[in-house]
């Protein structure tokens, strides 16, 4: 899988240090898991977009690269969050922890890697659709990481990215303005 679990449980560790400021910030006490996940499904949309003829039929425009990693780690700080946000829920209805977290999206991508090996001329769009449909967030990550990983990004790109769009989300929440 495109990301390690040591890179996955540093980028939790720090999307917590964000989501506390942020809750703190704009005085949030609670965030119910639907919304977290509902945020994490729009910046998929966003990143889908962002394949452009890859995903629409009627575009001839090229793939934003640089857009589609941007949305990615936009649906994955979204993710990162909602996985937090059960291990702060710890004994609510499930036990979590990071390192299970992981292995849940790491089962799924496995499972999705598996079915994508038996299908023939699967397409990025094929891929797209999958993602966006599915209802399990942790095998929707999955599928977005297999498709991530289709288009060549690497374990580096998302950290990378990730880091340079977490400062941005740091001086928005310093500065006060989203």
């Amino acid at each position: 899988m495109i990301l390690s679990e040591q890179a996955f449980i540093e980028l939790a560790g720090k999307q917590e240090v964000l989501d506390a400021k942020i809750k703190q910030a704009s005085g949030v006490t609670d965030l119910p898991l639907r919304r977290i996940e509902l945020y994490y499904r729009i910046e998929l949309a966003e990143c889908l977009n962002e394949l452009k003829g890859d995903f629409k039929h009627w575009s001839n425009k090229p793939m934003r690269r640089e857009a589609f990693i941007e949305e990615l780690v936009d649906a994955l700080h979204f993710y990162l969050s909602f996985v937090n946000h059960m291990i702060e829920m710890n004994g609510a209805f499930i036990e979590m922890d990071l390192h299970t977290a992981y292995l849940d999206v790491v089962v799924e991508h496995d499972l999705y890697q598996d079915y994508i090996c038996g299908v023939e001329n699967l397409t990025a769009w094929d891929i797209a659709a999958d993602v966006i449909r599915e209802d399990g967030i942790e095998r929707s990550l999955a599928m977005l990481l297999s498709l991530a990983e289709r288009y060549g990004f690497t374990e580096q790109d998302i950290i990378d990215t990730y880091n340079r769009k977490n400062a941005v989300n740091h001086d928005r929440s310093d500065s006060g303005v989203y």
